[in-house]
């Protein structure tokens, strides 16, 4: 029998035989409240009594919480176990019979300031539909963005002036691997494909006199046109790209003829295209001053962190921050006042060593300060890498038996893909100094399954150089292969033998997947990969198999941070074509997981996985009340349990709260 539901019968089992006594109880409390009892809690004590998934080890389902006046949890249990000895001044939540009290959400991977730019593009915004599922109640008209010049012609783009051919213009989240090349459309004759020359459907399509820097959705690539190489070479047509872009696995890519196609592979290679961009431009003031983002934009930011709280999230995990000032941004927006989410953070490789960024936490620790109320900025306490690029953007690094397929369609020069290092030495080399430190978490970013298999190798060298206290984690872990996945379960229990022929110590080593891979990404996956390679994308199956603690997460711009969204996901595996989404089909049904699996890989285990668990993640006594409360329960949307999986991100958010309190805002 299902845990959970195995308790729920045992708590209702005596709730009839115990209905006079619990109304003879609470009219007592009453009196006793207003007559200034004793006892266990008081003046500042908060009691939510209603059905209560705790998500702790043991799935216990309880009938009521208690929580002090620092936001911390008191008792977990029955009514009577919670309410009895409660003193005077206590504060009641219950809720209505359908709903349920569960741990807030937390988001394990995403990208604040530029999933909060988002909301300042308007037109720029050039996004793909969502599948119709996934549509919120009131979506903009996207049908323009069905094909790539279409959504490139859907830009709204203003006379520049006398500053035209300085002034940047900017869009975001164009997705080729989903949105068709449709020849012939802005006077071109589309002879030539879109990734084999982006600059010329760029001039033709947006601008030719403005400089012009299109970020795609996979946040790995950029498009540019001729302008904006002017822009950045200093007048030239043509310049070498700064050390730092080749250093940094970036590329400017070329043609045959040695000349630029205007695309930008990596992050370190549209980094000088940002630098130049005017800093009005708020995804500019994103790198040359986030706080100034923060601070002129404030309105507009506003609605994307609700849009956060909506979704129920209390925690979320920004996953690299790349300067001093980005971590004082952030920590700026989690001190305001009114924010409804704690947020902890990575910062790069090359932040920590060359900006010489310390490692950080909260300011006090509520389970070693009783006088702590812990605060919404964790710090940044962890190291991100990229080992690869991105899987829909063709530059995921692949080994046997996967390769992106030759077949005229998108990704079919790329092979095996790229990595955004030589080989496996130079990842250890680079982690090394931070690594002795004993001080940091680390997180590497590997969406290829040879990707995947160099940051376990990387791993097992360091754990050799030094046992490391910490957890680490594997961002994405796109690529599925059952072998990997066993290389990872064998590190967790000290197995793995490492190159060298040693045995490598224990390394506790867990997972993180975008599964939205598998929803948005799925059936051009099956086109790039092949049927059988596509549906061992994000392979829960083989983590449960090996052992391996995974949670599932956003990676927000790329995906939309609903974690709803991620459950029914992960639980339905189902997946849409583009454009019309008239095709769907579930994507490689072995690894759908229960709603409970889906409900703790966004609460229990992204909290394990950032080292946040002792204050967040379930609800258990000594831990932070961070709660969310939904319309209805999802675990009984499980099939086990008769219910309809496909209706669980249709759910309510009603509310959420931090240490106890709601959050500013209603729904």
């Amino acid at each position: 029998m299902n845990r959970y539901l195995r308790r729920e019968l045992l708590v209702h089992s005596h709730v009839l035989a115990r209905a006079v006594v619990s109304a003879m109880a609470l009219a007592l409390l009453a009196s006793c409240a207003t007559k200034g009892g004793g006892g266990t809690g008081g003046a500042g004590t908060t009691v939510f009594v209603g059905k209560i998934v705790t998500l702790d080890d043991q799935g216990t389902v309880a009938e009521a919480v208690s929580v002090d006046g620092l936001g911390r949890i008191l008792k977990v249990g029955t009514e009577q176990e919670v309410t009895d000895g409660l003193g005077s001044g206590v504060e009641w939540v219950r809720l209505q019979p359908e709903q349920v009290l569960m741990p807030g959400f937390i988001d394990p991977h995403m990208h604040l300031l530029p999933t909060l730019a988002q909301n300042l593009l308007g037109t720029h915004n050039l996004a793909p539909c969502l599948p119709p599922p996934y549509r919120l109640d009131t979506p903009k008209d996207c049908s323009t963005h069905a094909d790539l010049l279409s959504a490139l012609q859907s830009m709204q783009v203003k006379s520049a002036g006398a500053n035209a051919g300085k002034e940047f213009v900017l869009g975001m989240n164009l997705d080729p691997s989903r949105q068709q090349f449709v020849r012939g459309k802005c006077g071109v004759s589309g002879e030539v494909p879109f990734m084999k020359q982006p600059k010329l459907y760029l001039d033709a399509c947006v601008s030719k006199d403005r400089p012009v820097l299109i970020l795609d959705q996979s946040g790995h690539l950029a498009y540019v046109n001729e302008k904006a190489f002017e822009v950045v070479c200093k007048g030239a047509r043509k310049c070498k790209p700064p050390e730092s872009v080749t250093a940094n696995g970036g590329r400017w890519v070329e043609d045959d003829n040695g000349n630029y196609t205007g695309l930008l592979q990596e992050s370190a290679a549209f980094a000088p295209f940002m630098a130049a961009m005017e800093k009005g431009l708020p995804l500019g003031l994103a790198h040359s001053n986030p706080r100034q983002l923060v601070e002129e934009y404030e309105k507009d930011i506003a609605r994307g962190i609700q849009d956060l709280r909506r979704a129920g999230l209390t925690t979320i995990a920004d996953g690299g921050l790349a300067s001093a000032s980005q971590v004082q941004a952030v920590k700026f927006l989690a001190e305001q006042k009114d924010f409804p989410l704690r947020v902890t953070a990575l910062v790069t490789h090359d932040a920590a060593t060359q900006g010489n960024i310390q490692q950080t936490g909260p300011s006090c620790d509520p389970s070693k300060d009783s006088q702590c109320k812990l605060p919404k900025w964790l710090g940044a306490g962890g190291i991100k890498l990229w080992v690869d690029g991105s899987t829909q953007g063709c530059t995921a690094l692949l080994g046997p038996p996967y390769v992106y397929l030759a077949d005229g369609g998108h990704c079919s020069d790329a092979k095996e893909g790229e990595a955004d290092f030589a080989n496996v030495q130079a990842i250890v080399d680079v982690l090394s100094p931070l690594w002795a430190t004993k001080s940091w978490r680390f997180q590497l970013h590997a969406n290829g399954n040879l990707a995947n298999q160099w940051a376990i190798d990387a791993f097992a060298q360091l754990q050799q150089q030094q046992v490391s206290p910490h957890r680490v984690l594997l961002i994405h872990n796109t690529v599925g292969q059952e072998q990997l996945s066993k290389n990872i379960g064998d590190m967790r229990k000290g197995a793995y033998v490492a190159a060298d022929g040693k045995t490598v110590p224990s390394l506790d080593v867990r997972v993180t997947h975008l599964i939205g891979h598998v929803a948005y990404w799925g059936a051009a996956f099956k086109d790039m990969l092949g049927e059988e390679g596509a549906r061992n994308l994000d392979p829960m199956a083989f983590d449960r198999r090996y052992g391996i603690p995974f949670s599932i997460h956003s990676d927000s711009m790329v995906t939309p941070a609903r974690p709803l969204w991620f459950v029914e996901q992960a639980v339905t595996r189902r997946t849409w074509a583009y454009p019309d989404f008239t095709e769907t089909f579930v994507l490689g049904p072995e690894h759908v997981v229960t709603v409970e699996e889906a409900l703790r890989a966004v609460t229990v285990e992204p909290a394990r996985q950032h080292e946040i668990d002792q204050w967040v993640g379930s609800i258990e006594p000594g831990k932070v009340a961070d709660f969310v409360v939904l319309g209805a329960n999802p675990l009984d949307y499980d099939k086990a349990r008769g219910g309809d999986p496909t209706q669980i991100s249709r759910i309510p958010v009603i509310q959420t709260y931090l240490n106890g309190r709601a959050t500013v805002g209603g729904n």
